[in-house]
């Protein structure tokens, strides 16, 4: 890729376009129809998807060290395991087009039936007689019905395990799940910016929409459904003329062209190698439950924090922007972000700590408000205003309540974050946590997928608000638990999920974990495999 394709997304598409091609069949728009490009609505959920999972300025260096442009969502080792179908609401029908964040291109796929996919929407999975309890289907409400109003468009992530497990093993498999999370919230935080109503959906019956959208032995996995129910007439929607995203000019390709890429023998391994722990292999059968539901759980009040201070433990710390829940405008956040390769060892404010962290507090509509939720744990190490500890974050009182210790050293800090030279020089180390056992316990397979939905959500919306206060972030997902565990003094029963380190960004600093080499999980990139 040159470097005029990396800093003009519009002459990349010049050139796509106009490029000479010997079969005009499968390349070429159609003609006999009418281009949805014209589509008000259409275009807009296009925009939707381009600020939500698409390009941005800058590039990135690849697992086969190519140059990529950045995007703007956060990927292990830059891989995006995922795919991205929509099905746009087409008069009686829905037409099935495959998203492409490289170059916003969308291909048209198939026809859907409205019938077939309002039965997805309203239905929740089969019972598995291994898995079953004591949570069952919910009757459907009026807003469900057979006949209500169905939605302008579903956006389906599809995971594609062996995209990371090629690199990272079956660990690979829960990276899948954290980057198809971070995807599926910001595309629907961007369609609410663009007027929309979604809704995400993580209860569905992921063999019948895979029947539906064809892809039955393609080795993929639909983790997420969000649902965009068309503005309400007369609500401002768009973003006042300008573009959502200058670097995501969508290009449509409505003709059928060729289908979704094959698996090989590789990847059709690594998908029986997850059998055992897919919610497309095993379904549970879970109450639908519709609400509105926060990024990460209430803090335990029962934490030594809220003990009688005359006792000697410290107070609760109040956060600066408590009434504050979001970037105050989206678009500007989402193509800001951007993963810090290292940090400088410079300490960051409190305020802006503060800040940047009331952007979890906000809220996602989904069909599973009875799901589970992280616990978020701060470890502070050099933020001015604030002593260096371990501290679990209050949303509902948007405050820090200490828990203790002494932030750690780096060596301890990079050693637990499986010697990741990024994690070094870090102002606070950021641990999303929950009762993991427990919850596969009562939950099982589809309470991992949850779990892991509502983290990476959760570290999505830190994201933003990182970006919002110009507050160096980057998402770890190779840590050692129980060390992490450790500085933080989690409780026993409580396991990391999800690791992301904030500081002050060091500009000139190269991130190592995304060579061919899993150096985020302790391997040495200079030794051979």
């Amino acid at each position: 890729m040159g470097v005029e394709e990396l800093t003009n997304p519009l002459l990349a598409g010049f050139w796509n376009e106009t490029r000479l091609r010997s079969s005009l069949e499968t390349l070429s728009p159609a003609t006999d129809q009418p281009d949805p490009g014209m589509s008000v609505q259409w275009t807009r959920i296009a925009e939707a998807l381009g600020l939500g999972y698409g390009e941005r300025s800058g590039a990135v260096i690849t697992k086969g060290k190519t140059l990529m442009r950045a995007r703007t969502t956060p990927s292990a080792g830059a891989l995006y395991p995922f795919e991205v179908l929509v099905a746009f609401q087409d008069g009686p029908d829905y037409a099935l087009y495959h998203y492409e964040a490289a170059g916003c291109s969308l291909r048209r796929l198939a026809a859907v039936g409205r019938r077939e996919m309002a039965g997805i929407l309203t239905a929740a999975p089969p019972t598995d007689p291994l898995t079953a309890g004591p949570l069952r289907s919910a009757p459907l409400t009026a807003g469900q019905a057979d006949g209500a109003e169905p939605p302008a468009a579903v956006v389906a992530v599809v995971a594609r395990p062996w995209h990371a497990m090629r690199k990272y093993g079956r660990r690979g498999y829960l990276y899948t799940h954290l980057d198809s999370a971070h995807a599926a919230t910001n595309i629907a935080l961007a369609a609410a910016d663009a007027g929309f109503a979604p809704t995400v959906r993580l209860r569905f019956d992921r063999r019948a929409l895979s029947r539906l959208f064809g892809l039955e032995n393609l080795c993929r996995e639909p983790h997420a459904l969000v649902t965009l129910a068309a503005p309400a007439e007369g609500r401002p929607t768009g973003t006042g003329g300008r573009p959502a995203n200058p670097f995501a000019v969508p290009i449509w390709w409505h003709d059928g062209g060729r289908g979704l890429e094959q698996p090989d023998g590789p990847e059709r391994e690594a998908w029986e190698l997850v059998s055992p722990v897919s919610t497309f292999h095993q379904p549970r059968d879970l109450r639908l439950r519709f609400g509105t539901t926060a990024s990460v759980r209430p803090a335990d009040t029962d934490t030594p924090a809220d003990t009688d201070t005359r006792a000697g433990a410290a107070a609760p710390v109040a956060l600066t922007g408590r009434d504050e829940t979001a970037p105050a405008d989206l678009g500007p956040a989402v193509l800001a972000r951007q993963s810090a390769k290292g940090f400088l060892t410079k300490p960051v404010g409190a305020d802006t700590l503060g800040r940047a962290l009331t952007a979890v507090r906000g809220g996602i509509a989904v069909d599973c408000a009875d799901g589970p939720l992280a616990g978020l744990r701060v470890l502070v190490r050099n933020v001015d205003g604030l002593s260096p500890g371990a501290y679990e974050y209050d949303p509902a009182g948007h405050r820090l309540l200490p828990v203790g210790g002494d932030g750690g050293s780096e060596e301890a800090v990079v050693a637990a974050c499986m010697n990741q030279g990024v994690a070094a020089g870090c102002a606070a180390l950021v641990a999303l946590h929950a009762p993991v056992r427990q919850l596969l316990g009562e939950r099982g397979q589809q309470g991992l997928a949850e779990l892991h939905f509502h983290a990476a959500s959760a570290g999505q919306r830190l994201c933003l608000g990182a970006a919002e206060q110009r507050l160096g972030i980057t998402c770890l997902g190779g840590f050692d638990a129980g060390r992490i565990a450790e500085l933080a003094l989690l409780a026993d029963e409580e396991e990391v999920i999800y690791v992301i380190a904030v500081g002050v960004a060091d500009e000139n600093a190269v991130k190592w974990d995304r060579a061919p080499i899993a150096y985020s999980h302790g391997r040495d990139p200079h030794q051979p495999t």
